[in-house]
């Protein structure tokens, strides 16, 4: 029988740890090595997974990629959390993609909610309260079109912009990291038209997203938790550190000081991920806490899949950039 997502690998149960300090190498599923979009030129997942620094790519990704989530710099000054990331994305996406003579791609709380649905990660009423906090923090600026004046525009201010340009450059560190000829230059260094570029063809993409969020299964319910993926990679790191090491609260006291999250809230992770076969322990408490396969499978796939699509859409982002002229979507200030 075919693996299903986030299933363990042949000869491995969910029970079982992954106990080396350098982890066995998992292979990928065949549908691993399928692009997003057939059309579009670019790294699978799974070549991206059978890439001979990936494991030691973790470790960079984890650390270069998590500090524009932090409290003190997350949109809103508030945690952050798998939902906003992708509505506060959805919202910098729909603006740039805009057409003025096109009510169709009108970047409006409507189209945002419709993106929100395609994702499948929040609903209405917490799309609202996302806009309201970014309004009053002064992150998105409501305007009101000339030629409908019932209506509401959501644009991003250069503050949510510089932050979105600092995000995605983490991402594209990595892969250049991974891939260095040609790199990822111009979105490593932050360079606005391509950041333009990326968030306007990133509108076609949604959908593709939704499929991505969907295929990872095992990793859904901690991407709904207050950091939930970040306190699962914390034990992979950890014990593929140490095998033998202890792993004591204390150990996720900079998650909780960074991330505004309580000591029972990652207690609570932890328990989740024992009962969903991604971690497992031994002993008394969870001091000899591990990733299964089925788990350390999860995350490597969810991290190959955040760094597939990345690479999709900067392919996308040039390609498109070739083809047009530059063309301007002045936020507001």
């Amino acid at each position: 029988m075919p693996q299903t997502s986030g299933s363990p690998p042949a000869g491995a149960t969910d029970g079982q740890a992954v106990r080396r300090s350098g982890f066995d190498p998992i292979p990928p599923e065949p549908s691993q090595f399928q692009r997003f979009l057939p059309e579009v030129e670019h790294r699978t997942s799974g070549e991206i997974l059978t890439h001979p620094e990936f494991a030691a790519m973790r470790q960079r990704y984890v650390a270069g990629t998590t500090a524009c989530y932090e409290i003190a710099s997350f949109p809103g000054g508030w945690q952050s959390a798998a939902y906003r990331v992708a509505m506060i994305s959805a919202i910098i996406c729909l603006h740039a993609a805009w057409d003025p003579a096109d009510r169709a791609t009108w970047p409006t709380l409507a189209r945002l909610k419709e993106a929100g649905a395609t994702f499948g990660l929040s609903g209405p009423r917490q799309i609202d309260d996302l806009v309201a906090r970014l309004v009053e923090t002064n992150y998105v600026v409501l305007e009101r079109p000339d030629a409908d004046g019932r209506l509401r525009l959501l644009v991003p201010t250069d503050k949510l912009l510089a932050w979105d340009r600092v995000l995605l450059s983490s991402y594209y560190g990595v892969l250049q990291d991974l891939y260095p000829d040609p790199g990822y230059g111009p979105a490593v260094a932050r360079d606005p038209t391509l950041h333009l570029a990326q968030r306007r063809v990133s509108v076609g993409t949604f959908d593709v997203i939704g499929r991505f969020i969907a295929r990872n299964g095992d990793i859904i319910p901690f991407l709904q938790m207050y950091q939930g993926f970040q306190v699962l990679m914390r034990v992979i790191l950890l014990r593929e550190a140490d095998a033998e090491a202890m792993i004591r609260d204390g150990d996720f006291s900079d998650i909780m000081a960074r991330f505004g999250v309580s000591r029972s809230h990652i207690r609570n992770i932890l328990a989740a991920a024992e009962a969903g076969g991604l971690l497992t322990h031994e002993g008394r408490g969870r001091k000899h806490l591990a990733p299964t396969p089925r788990g350390l499978a999860a995350a490597d796939r969810f991290i190959a899949d955040t760094l597939s699509s990345h690479d999709m859409t900067y392919r996308m982002a040039l390609a498109s950039l070739a083809a047009e002229p530059a063309r301007s979507s002045g936020p507001a200030t």
